[in-house]
């Protein structure tokens, strides 16, 4: 009795194995096992594949240098440029200004540069060994010499013992040196320039030439006031100034305080034209300066039918 069972078991299971072999696939499975494959196509591809953002550690960056004039011992919490020690911001300027410098850098320069980074592969520091020496059994009848010249030879071992760095450094102070260098030159080319006020003037050869001066002047300009402003009743006050070469012969005429009324202003100026040549500068004025500049107001006044022109100190 139980074989039979089992027997008809055995026949159930077959037949239902053959029945699932035989059984077609339908459109909805083969989506399933497309949408499944497509997942784990994505999942590998996503924890496959890893993304690294490039390394900007070695890319040369822009740095400002300046140059410090005087040490601190406290180093300042927001630096507006890199220097070769600390130093504390002072000045009069509302903005960050860059200092030129009269320490000398390691090479010279003769021209003012910007001076940027620019990238490069890090040089070998290894020397080279001994080069190989070429040997023959037989005298030459040449002799090799090899001579260099000490000053290239110890410029040359100085630029190699420096790094990129400060290398960059020292040619950025070797332009501001250019650059004050250049300063000086202009600087030394510019004349000198004497003032004379009657508050400035001391010395009695600067006393003498100013009261001249102004004694010239004002002779000239009682003479030669100007009529529509006399017709007209105008009146007023201007601040003048005058640049004589050691010739006497005028230089530059400039009005640094308008009277309001430009025939007042044009007439100072023609006054002073026509009242040169002044005199020579004495010879104690031209070994202090090369230009005179006299500053003095200029007084244009009407008393009923009487006209006058002043100059004075204020």
């Amino acid at each position: 009795m139980k074989k039979t069972r089992v027997s008809s078991m055995n026949q159930a299971i077959a037949f239902e194995q053959q029945t699932l072999a035989t059984a077609p696939v339908d459109s909805g499975d083969r989506l399933s096992f497309t949408f499944f494959l497509a997942i784990v196509v994505h999942a590998l591809l996503i924890l496959g594949i890893s993304f690294k953002l490039p390394d900007h550690s070695n890319t040369s960056q822009t740095i400002e240098i300046t140059l410090a004039t005087h040490k601190a011992a406290r180093s300042p919490d927001d630096a507006n440029f890199l220097a070769q020690h600390n130093q504390e911001a002072s000045g009069t300027l509302d903005e960050a200004k860059q200092l030129t410098t009269e320490r000398q850098a390691e090479f010279a320069d003769t021209q003012v540069r910007d001076v940027n980074p620019v990238p490069q592969q890090a040089a070998a520091t290894q020397k080279l060994k001994e080069q190989q020496l070429i040997t023959t059994q037989s005298r030459s009848t040449h002799v090799a010499q090899m001579t260099q010249n000490p000053d290239e030879r110890t410029e040359v071992q100085q630029r190699e013992g420096l790094t990129d760095d400060q290398l960059m450094v020292s040619a950025e102070i070797a332009s501001l040196q250019a650059k004050l260098d250049k300063q000086r030159q202009e600087y030394a080319k510019r004349p000198r320039v004497r003032t004379l006020t009657s508050v400035s003037t001391k010395e009695s050869f600067d006393a003498k030439y100013l009261h001249d001066w102004s004694t010239k002047v004002e002779q000239v300009g009682n003479r030669n006031y100007p009529k529509e402003a006399l017709n007209r009743k105008i009146t007023g006050h201007l601040r003048l100034s005058v640049v004589i070469n050691p010739d006497g012969t005028i230089y530059e005429i400039k009005v640094l305080q308008s009277s309001g009324q430009r025939i007042l202003d044009d007439a100072a100026r023609q006054i002073v034209r026509l009242s040169a040549p002044f005199a020579q500068f004495p010879a104690e004025i031209r070994k202090q300066a090369d230009r005179l500049q006299i500053i003095r107001t200029w007084n244009f006044e009407i008393t009923g039918k009487q006209s006058t022109i002043t100059t004075t100190a204020n």
